[in-house]
Order: C-alpha cells, then sequence, then structure tokens
C-alpha cells in the first residue's frame, strides 16, 4: 500500500467557509452528464441546504480518502493536506450551485481538479503551453495498448514508488488524467465532465498520457526485472 491509499488525518469538525468569500468554482462549460435522481449523495446536499449539520459531514468522510488520494499525487508534502481541506471548504461555499446534473463525487472531482492545477500554476511549476510542447516535441508514436492502467503497475511498494516518482515528473494535465482514469477509475463521460473536454478528446489525451508515461517508466521497470546486478 503506498501513502495514497491510507486515510488522511483530516477532520471536518468546525470547519466552516470564511465570511465574504465567494464561491471558487469555476464555470461549467462541459458536456451535461445525465445521473439518476436516486443519487443518495445529492440527497445528502439537499438535507444539509435544509439545514442539517451532518449531511455534509456525512459527504466529508465518504470522500476525503478519494480526494486526498487525488491531491496528493499531484501536490507532494504538506500542502496535499491543507488543498484536501480546500477542496471541501469550496465545496462547500459552491453547495447551493450543485444542479444535479452530474453526480456530486464528479462534481467534487471537478473542484479537486482545478484547486490542484491552480496551486501549481501559483507555484510557478506549471507552463500553460508545456502539454502541447511536449506532444510536438515526443510525440510517442510507438505503439501502446489502448488498456494500459498505469495502477496496475502498482503491484508491490517498489514498483508503486516508482509510478508515483515518474507521475511527478509529467506534466499536471496529464499527471491529472492518468490519476482519474487509472488510480479513481472514473469513466471517460466524468472526466469529461471534469475536464470540461469531449469524451473523443479525453480518450486522445489519455492515450497520449499513457504513451509519455510508459516512455519514462520504461528505464525503471528494465531495472525492477533485474537489470541491476546481474
Amino acid at each position: 500500500m503506498s501513502s495514497t491509499d491510507a486515510a488522511p488525518a483530516l477532520s471536518w469538525a468546525g470547519k466552516q467557509p470564511q465570511e465574504g468569500k465567494p464561491p471558487l468554482l469555476p464555470p461549467r462549460t462541459g458536456v451535461p452528464v445525465g445521473v439518476p435522481r436516486t443519487d443518495p449523495d445529492a440527497l445528502l446536499v439537499r438535507q444539509h441546504l435544509a439545514g442539517d449539520p451532518k449531511a455534509f459531514e456525512t459527504l466529508f468522510k465518504k470522500y476525503q480518502t478519494p480526494i486526498f488520494n487525488v491531491v496528493t499525487r499531484m501536490v507532494r508534502g504538506e500542502d496535499a493536506y491543507d488543498l484536501t481541506q480546500e477542496v471541501f471548504l469550496k465545496a462547500l461555499r459552491a453547495l447551493r450551485g450543485f444542479r444535479g446534473d452530474a453526480k456530486f463525487s464528479t462534481w467534487l472531482y471537478t473542484i479537486a481538479r482545478h484547486t490542484c492545477l491552480n496551486h501549481l500554476r501559483h507555484k510557478a511549476v506549471l507552463d500553460e503551453g508545456s502539454l502541447d510542447e511536449q506532444q510536438e516535441e515526443h510525440p510517442g508514436n510507438e505503439p501502446v495498448a489502448h488498456d494500459m492502467n498505469v495502477a496496475a503497475l502498482c503491484e508491490t511498494r517498489e514498483l508503486q514508488r516508482v509510478v508515483d516518482g515518474v507521475l511527478a515528473t509529467m506534466p499536471p494535465e496529464q499527471r491529472m488524467l492518468l490519476v482519474l482514469r487509472d488510480f479513481e477509475q472514473l469513466s471517460y463521460d466524468e472526466i469529461s465532465h471534469v475536464t470540461e473536454l469531449s469524451i473523443v478528446n479525453v480518450k486522445s489525451k489519455i492515450h497520449r498520457a499513457r504513451q509519455a508515461f510508459k516512455k519514462r517508466f520504461a528505464p525503471y521497470l528494465e531495472l525492477l526485472e533485474g537489470g541491476v546486478g546481474q
């Protein structure tokens, strides 16, 4: 188990959005995703808006570990804990704008994605043009299995460490796509909603991200398979 699989030491007790701060959720312009009206999370949202103080705490407990896993694969160190709290505070402030045309979990992943990418931009880690430039310089035309799953490589502690290390070297947008698809196992529909991209574009970008990961991972795989000391 990697550190990202352990429940974070987070607490929601007493957390409230600061006075005067507007919702920080960006406008949604993606493709709507049909969601059954029986979504139990939507019921908890309605209960919270109706004044139930325990409803949002239930949502927090349900999603704190998945959201923390996404954040910690995007942002290393203690910042991951703070950003996970920030995701839920943003969600709480924007909760009245949740329309239920997508699952609550998808909506929450959208907030997590924007929170992580904004944090990386603020730290001057993300170059706005890096993804396109990298794809032009390294098109990665070698054949790669479409169903290759990066998370499936994590069969041992050592592999988990190497996979996380390789992910950390990738452009944040590519890294986020792999985390959402291969680790969190979101559907292409859900990722389309989170990223505001068409499903065709999502599939293409995930394929390119997997190609880029394979290139970076290959030298480590040779070592792990016994290239050292033989």
